[in-house]
Protein backbone atom coordinates (compact mmCIF):
# COMPACT_ATOMS: atom_id res chain seq x y z
CA UNK A 1 0.00 0.00 0.00
CA UNK A 2 1.34 3.43 -0.91
CA UNK A 3 2.19 5.73 2.03
CA UNK A 4 0.23 8.65 0.61
CA UNK A 5 -2.90 6.45 0.53
CA UNK A 6 -2.57 5.43 4.19
CA UNK A 7 -3.53 8.31 6.51
CA UNK A 8 -2.38 6.47 9.63
CA UNK A 9 1.16 5.86 8.37
CA UNK A 10 1.33 9.41 7.02
CA UNK A 11 0.21 10.83 10.38
CA UNK A 12 2.80 8.77 12.27
CA UNK A 13 5.55 9.99 9.97
CA UNK A 14 4.48 13.62 10.42
CA UNK A 15 4.47 13.21 14.22
CA UNK A 16 7.91 11.60 14.19
CA UNK A 17 9.35 14.38 12.02
CA UNK A 18 7.75 17.02 14.25
CA UNK A 19 9.17 15.43 17.37
CA UNK A 20 12.61 15.22 15.80
CA UNK A 21 12.50 18.90 14.84
CA UNK A 22 11.20 19.90 18.28
CA UNK A 23 13.82 17.89 20.15
CA UNK A 24 16.57 19.25 17.94
CA UNK A 25 15.38 22.84 18.49
CA UNK A 26 15.16 22.29 22.27
CA UNK A 27 18.62 20.75 22.46
CA UNK A 28 20.16 23.58 20.48
CA UNK A 29 18.51 26.46 22.29
CA UNK A 30 17.63 25.36 25.83
CA UNK A 31 19.92 23.78 28.42
CA UNK A 32 17.78 23.32 31.53
CA UNK A 33 15.66 20.31 32.41
CA UNK A 34 12.34 22.02 31.82
CA UNK A 35 10.80 21.17 28.40
CA UNK A 36 10.28 24.24 26.21
CA UNK A 37 9.93 25.12 22.53
CA UNK A 38 6.96 24.58 20.25
CA UNK A 39 4.89 22.70 22.87
CA UNK A 40 5.76 24.88 25.86
CA UNK A 41 5.77 28.51 26.82
CA UNK A 42 7.49 30.07 29.79
CA UNK A 43 5.97 33.26 31.19
CA UNK A 44 8.48 36.10 30.66
CA UNK A 45 7.71 37.38 34.17
CA UNK A 46 9.65 34.40 35.51
CA UNK A 47 12.70 35.26 33.38
CA UNK A 48 14.03 37.86 35.80
CA UNK A 49 17.58 37.77 34.52
CA UNK A 50 16.47 38.64 30.97
CA UNK A 51 14.08 41.38 32.13
CA UNK A 52 16.71 43.04 34.28
CA UNK A 53 18.90 43.50 31.22
CA UNK A 54 16.12 45.49 29.44
CA UNK A 55 16.43 48.85 31.13
CA UNK A 56 14.89 50.79 28.23
CA UNK A 57 11.05 50.83 28.58
CA UNK A 58 10.73 50.64 24.80
CA UNK A 59 12.85 47.48 24.75
CA UNK A 60 10.71 46.05 27.53
CA UNK A 61 7.53 46.79 25.62
CA UNK A 62 8.91 45.22 22.44
CA UNK A 63 9.96 42.14 24.38
CA UNK A 64 6.52 41.82 25.97
CA UNK A 65 4.79 42.21 22.62
CA UNK A 66 6.97 39.48 21.12
CA UNK A 67 6.19 37.22 24.07
CA UNK A 68 2.45 37.74 23.63
CA UNK A 69 2.64 37.07 19.89
CA UNK A 70 4.76 33.99 20.54
CA UNK A 71 2.19 32.72 23.05
CA UNK A 72 -0.64 33.36 20.60
CA UNK A 73 1.15 31.59 17.79
CA UNK A 74 1.96 28.65 20.06
CA UNK A 75 -1.66 28.39 21.23
CA UNK A 76 -2.97 28.55 17.67
CA UNK A 77 -0.57 25.98 16.32
CA UNK A 78 -0.84 23.67 19.33
CA UNK A 79 -4.11 24.52 21.15
CA UNK A 80 -3.54 22.55 24.31
CA UNK A 81 -5.24 23.71 27.48
CA UNK A 82 -1.91 24.77 28.92
CA UNK A 83 -0.92 26.84 25.87
CA UNK A 84 -4.29 28.55 25.65
CA UNK A 85 -4.24 29.16 29.40
CA UNK A 86 -0.83 30.83 29.14
CA UNK A 87 -2.04 33.13 26.36
CA UNK A 88 -5.24 34.07 28.22
CA UNK A 89 -3.24 34.86 31.34
CA UNK A 90 -0.93 37.16 29.39
CA UNK A 91 -3.88 38.89 27.72
CA UNK A 92 -5.55 39.40 31.09
CA UNK A 93 -2.36 40.98 32.41
CA UNK A 94 -2.25 43.41 29.48
CA UNK A 95 -5.96 44.25 29.89
CA UNK A 96 -5.49 44.91 33.60
CA UNK A 97 -2.54 47.21 32.94
CA UNK A 98 -4.56 49.08 30.30
CA UNK A 99 -7.46 49.52 32.74
CA UNK A 100 -5.13 50.93 35.41
CA UNK A 101 -3.60 53.27 32.85
CA UNK A 102 -7.07 54.48 31.83
CA UNK A 103 -8.03 55.23 35.46
CA UNK A 104 -4.84 57.19 36.05
CA UNK A 105 -5.35 59.04 32.74
CA UNK A 106 -8.80 60.19 33.85
CA UNK A 107 -7.48 61.26 37.25
CA UNK A 108 -4.70 63.32 35.65
CA UNK A 109 -7.18 65.07 33.34
CA UNK A 110 -9.42 65.92 36.30
CA UNK A 111 -6.45 67.49 38.07
CA UNK A 112 -5.18 69.17 34.88
CA UNK A 113 -8.23 70.08 32.75
CA UNK A 114 -6.09 72.19 30.43
CA UNK A 115 -4.65 68.94 29.08
CA UNK A 116 -8.09 67.56 28.17
CA UNK A 117 -8.34 67.75 24.38
CA UNK A 118 -12.00 66.71 24.48
CA UNK A 119 -13.01 69.93 26.27
CA UNK A 120 -12.32 72.02 23.17
CA UNK A 121 -12.89 69.17 20.73
CA UNK A 122 -15.62 66.99 22.27
CA UNK A 123 -16.14 63.46 21.06
CA UNK A 124 -19.42 62.48 22.73
CA UNK A 125 -22.55 63.04 20.65
CA UNK A 126 -24.26 65.59 22.91
CA UNK A 127 -21.16 67.74 23.30
CA UNK A 128 -20.54 67.61 19.56
CA UNK A 129 -24.11 68.78 18.93
CA UNK A 130 -23.51 71.77 21.21
CA UNK A 131 -20.23 72.53 19.45
CA UNK A 132 -21.82 72.24 16.00
CA UNK A 133 -24.71 74.49 17.04
CA UNK A 134 -22.19 77.11 18.14
CA UNK A 135 -20.31 76.85 14.86
CA UNK A 136 -23.52 77.16 12.85
CA UNK A 137 -24.53 80.28 14.78
CA UNK A 138 -21.09 81.76 14.16
CA UNK A 139 -21.43 81.02 10.45
CA UNK A 140 -24.90 82.50 10.30
CA UNK A 141 -23.74 85.68 12.07
CA UNK A 142 -20.79 86.06 9.69
CA UNK A 143 -22.98 85.68 6.60
CA UNK A 144 -25.60 88.11 7.95
CA UNK A 145 -22.85 90.65 8.69
CA UNK A 146 -21.47 90.32 5.16
CA UNK A 147 -24.95 90.75 3.70
CA UNK A 148 -25.18 94.20 5.30
CA UNK A 149 -22.14 95.56 3.46
CA UNK A 150 -21.76 93.46 0.31
CA UNK A 151 -23.79 92.17 -2.63
CA UNK A 152 -23.84 89.46 -5.29
CA UNK A 153 -23.63 89.65 -9.08
CA UNK A 154 -25.39 86.75 -10.78
CA UNK A 155 -24.63 86.22 -14.46
CA UNK A 156 -26.80 83.74 -16.34
CA UNK A 157 -28.17 82.78 -19.76
CA UNK A 158 -31.85 81.83 -20.08
CA UNK A 159 -31.13 78.84 -22.33
CA UNK A 160 -28.55 77.39 -19.96
CA UNK A 161 -30.03 74.43 -17.95
CA UNK A 162 -27.50 74.91 -15.14
CA UNK A 163 -28.44 78.57 -14.88
CA UNK A 164 -32.11 77.68 -14.61
CA UNK A 165 -31.31 75.11 -11.90
CA UNK A 166 -29.04 77.50 -9.97
CA UNK A 167 -31.34 80.54 -10.04
CA UNK A 168 -33.72 79.22 -7.29
CA UNK A 169 -30.71 78.51 -5.03
CA UNK A 170 -29.37 82.04 -5.45
CA UNK A 171 -32.85 83.46 -4.82
CA UNK A 172 -33.39 81.34 -1.69
CA UNK A 173 -29.97 82.28 -0.29
CA UNK A 174 -30.52 85.98 -0.96
CA UNK A 175 -33.95 85.95 0.68
CA UNK A 176 -32.73 84.01 3.71
CA UNK A 177 -29.86 86.36 4.51
CA UNK A 178 -31.20 89.60 3.11
CA UNK A 179 -28.28 90.00 0.73
CA UNK A 180 -28.71 92.10 -2.40
CA UNK A 181 -28.42 90.34 -5.76
CA UNK A 182 -27.86 92.06 -9.09
CA UNK A 183 -28.95 89.51 -11.74
CA UNK A 184 -27.57 90.06 -15.24
CA UNK A 185 -28.82 88.11 -18.25
CA UNK A 186 -26.29 87.65 -21.02
CA UNK A 187 -28.89 86.83 -23.70
CA UNK A 188 -31.45 89.49 -22.75
CA UNK A 189 -34.08 87.04 -21.43
CA UNK A 190 -34.91 87.05 -17.70
CA UNK A 191 -35.49 83.96 -15.61
CA UNK A 192 -38.68 83.71 -13.50
CA UNK A 193 -36.77 84.05 -10.21
CA UNK A 194 -35.30 87.38 -11.35
CA UNK A 195 -37.88 89.10 -13.56
CA UNK A 196 -36.18 92.49 -13.14
CA UNK A 197 -32.79 91.30 -14.36
CA UNK A 198 -30.44 93.72 -16.08
CA UNK A 199 -29.39 93.08 -19.65
CA UNK A 200 -25.68 92.70 -20.10
CA UNK A 201 -24.14 95.93 -21.33
CA UNK A 202 -20.48 95.18 -20.81
CA UNK A 203 -20.69 93.96 -17.20
CA UNK A 204 -19.95 90.35 -18.19
CA UNK A 205 -16.87 91.46 -20.11
CA UNK A 206 -15.72 93.62 -17.21
CA UNK A 207 -16.08 90.63 -14.84
CA UNK A 208 -14.44 88.40 -17.46
CA UNK A 209 -17.38 86.01 -17.42
CA UNK A 210 -16.79 83.18 -19.88
CA UNK A 211 -19.01 80.51 -18.32
CA UNK A 212 -22.56 80.72 -17.00
CA UNK A 213 -23.84 80.60 -14.38
CA UNK A 214 -21.33 82.81 -12.61
CA UNK A 215 -21.70 84.32 -9.15
CA UNK A 216 -19.51 87.09 -7.73
CA UNK A 217 -19.32 88.93 -4.42
CA UNK A 218 -18.03 92.48 -4.12
CA UNK A 219 -15.50 93.11 -1.41
CA UNK A 220 -16.94 96.09 0.52
CA UNK A 221 -13.47 97.26 1.55
CA UNK A 222 -11.49 96.94 -1.69
CA UNK A 223 -14.50 97.16 -4.06
CA UNK A 224 -13.10 94.23 -6.04
CA UNK A 225 -15.29 91.46 -7.40
CA UNK A 226 -14.43 87.99 -6.08
CA UNK A 227 -15.77 84.89 -7.88
CA UNK A 228 -17.83 82.58 -5.68
CA UNK A 229 -18.60 79.92 -8.26
CA UNK A 230 -18.69 79.14 -11.93
CA UNK A 231 -21.36 76.53 -12.44
CA UNK A 232 -24.04 74.89 -10.34
CA UNK A 233 -23.48 74.29 -6.60
CA UNK A 234 -25.75 73.45 -3.66
CA UNK A 235 -26.93 75.98 -1.12
CA UNK A 236 -24.73 74.32 1.51
CA UNK A 237 -21.65 74.84 -0.68
CA UNK A 238 -22.78 78.38 -1.41
CA UNK A 239 -23.00 79.15 2.32
CA UNK A 240 -19.56 77.67 2.91
CA UNK A 241 -17.99 79.75 0.14
CA UNK A 242 -19.71 82.91 1.30
CA UNK A 243 -18.41 82.25 4.82
CA UNK A 244 -14.89 81.82 3.44
CA UNK A 245 -15.25 85.16 1.69
CA UNK A 246 -16.52 86.82 4.85
CA UNK A 247 -13.36 85.67 6.64
CA UNK A 248 -11.22 86.88 3.73
CA UNK A 249 -12.93 90.27 3.63
CA UNK A 250 -12.55 90.64 7.39
CA UNK A 251 -8.82 90.10 6.96
CA UNK A 252 -8.64 92.98 4.50
CA UNK A 253 -9.34 95.53 7.26
CA UNK A 254 -6.94 94.11 9.87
Amino acid sequence: MMIKNNPLILFVLIVLVSLKITNSYANDHYFDSKPQGWHWYENPVDQKDDDEELSDPLDQMNAENKSILRALYTARKNPTKENVKNYIAMQNTVTGEARKFSHVWEAVLLENPELNYAIKHPTNNYARMVEEDGLRKKEEDAIHALAQVSGLFFFYRSTCPYCRAFAPTVKQFADQYGIKVIPITTDGIALPEFPNSRINQGQAEAFQVKVEPALFAVNPYTHKAIPITYGLISIADLKRRILDLATQFDGDVK
